[in-house]
């Protein structure tokens, strides 16, 4: 672990500081915490993070051997600006993208920012109300609409676990020359021995992973890996080199050396041993008739619901009985799971926790209103937006109740968050279904992003209608 040794042989010289950052390895206060003494700048021996030649250099190829890439990059901004980075060195403004709708907002806001034009792909939806993924035949139908794009954009997983069939859009974007970005911020595990392949494996010809999302890595610490050409690789390094933070946190990065090195020692047969002790405890809750727990592609993220009640409600019984889950939304909860052997001793007193956490909501009775997830576009698969994102800003905007808001265009994207995926973005015809679904979400408690005048009943939007 390269970086890792570099910052433990920097701090063993105990040299005092006369640099950033301001805590001076922790001492300018009594009682702070002493991992401080880790947080280091770009100082000698611990190389550059915007021209590594050294530790962080050394730790670049053993991620990049992993996954046979051209080239890898660690990122201290998270997936966020990955998926900025990825866009930035595929297009130029103006430029058409054709992206999955269920998208993570970090993508909407690069497309605008980057002066980008999304055609909208809507992903097709299971039994349950949950989101899935984008169908070839979307795609195709996207192509044959709105012809001219220079990339596809697709979120794999999906924030349930599940997976595209990568390989087949990997076949039909390179018949039609387009380059395959993939936000994989929920896959940085995804590998042979895991049993789920990563969609760079797969040919995919960019692939983010958030490494703090399913390995030991700090929060924000993801990476990116590619197969660019060349003058898009040169267009990547810039686009990292703008977006990201001058100042990186070595902490951080340690992380990502060491969620690497973590990863690179998985086995088929380490793998296996711990997807059965997962399975195992799924079987366990499926036990208890009041619960319906299952999982998709990725077997270690498990979705939860409780007959009668809404995912919230769930949500918030577990955290009660000291049990945080990862988000909740219609009358799920998904819950990633350690991806670690789970020893039946802790399996056991998992039950017991859940098992309070259902007597609690028996005795707080069944809510009133309860929600279900619904398609955004409805029966629409493919879609552009109303009004190009450049020309947002040099509109009118006008205030109007949610009824009045339906058929103008809106000003505002709103997002239920976790997970982050939008349900109305700024340059989309605001629809009753639109109004519906922000209505539900609100009665249900589901926390809502954006919307300056959400709260009363208000949209902002444009004031004069534009046609597509």
């Amino acid at each position: 672990m390269p970086i890792v040794e570099a910052l433990y042989a920097h701090v063993e010289r105990k040299a005092t500081s006369w640099h950033v950052p301001g805590h001076k390895n922790g001492t300018v206060l009594n009682g702070l915490p002493s991992f401080l003494e880790w947080d280091k700048t770009e100082l000698a021996g611990l190389d550059d993070f915007h021209h590594p030649e050294e530790a962080i250099y050394e730790a670049k190829l053993l991620l990049r051997q992993i996954y046979d890439a051209s080239d890898s990059h660690f990122l201290v901004n998270g997936s966020t600006v990955g998926n900025w980075a990825m866009l930035a060195a595929v297009a130029s403004r103006g430029d058409r993208i054709y992206v999955q709708r269920n998208s993570h907002k970090s993508v909407f806001n690069a497309l605008e920012w980057l002066g980008l034009s999304p055609v909208l792909m809507e992903p097709d939806y299971h039994a349950t109300g949950i989101s899935g993924n984008v169908s070839r035949e979307t795609l195709e139908e996207a192509l044959k609409l709105y012809p001219g794009g220079v990339a596809v954009f697709l979120t794999s997983p999906t924030y349930y676990g599940e997976s595209a069939e990568i390989d087949k859009w990997v076949q039909l974007t390179k018949s039609h020359g387009l380059p395959l970005l993939v936000d994989e911020a929920h896959g940085a595990h995804f590998g042979e021995a895991f049993g789920v392949r990563s969609a760079f494996e797969l040919g995919a010809t960019a692939v983010v992973q958030s490494a703090h999302k399913t390995l030991p890595a700090l929060t924000m610490g993801a990476w990116i890996h590619e197969r660019f050409t060349d003058d898009e690789r040169r267009r990547l390094t810039r686009a990292l080199q703008a977006f990201q933070t001058s100042s990186p946190s070595y902490l951080l990065m340690a992380s990502l050396d060491f969620a690497r090195d973590y990863r690179q020692q998985f086995t088929v047969e380490q793998m296996l041993e711990i997807r059965n002790s997962h399975e195992h405890f799924h079987q366990q809750l499926n036990q208890h008739t009041e619960l319906d727990v299952f999982t998709f592609d990725d077997w270690s993220r498990m979705i939860v619901s409780c007959r009668g009640y809404s995912g919230n409600q769930v949500l918030a019984a577990l955290a009660k009985q000291g049990i945080d889950t990862e988000f909740a939304l219609g009358e799920h909860v998904v819950c990633i799971l350690p991806l670690r052997l789970l020893p039946e001793s802790e399996r056991n007193a998992w039950i017991e926790q859940i098992k309070q956490a259902l007597d609690m909501m028996k005795t707080e009775g069944i809510p009133d209103k309860r929600y279900m997830e619904q398609p955004i576009m409805g029966k629409i698969k493919v879609s552009s937006l109303a009004c190009p994102l450049d020309q947002l800003e040099r509109t009118v905007a006008v205030e109007r109740s949610f009824e009045e808001a339906v058929d103008f265009v809106s000003l505002e994207t709103i997002i239920p968050y976790p997970p982050g995926v939008p349900l109305l973005l700024r340059g989309e015809r605001v629809t009753q279904a639109h109004i519906e679904m922000m209505k539900q979400y609100m009665t249900t408690s589901v926390h809502l992003q954006g919307g300056e005048l959400l709260y009363e009943g208000k949209l902002r939007v444009i004031q004069e209608g534009i046609t597509e």
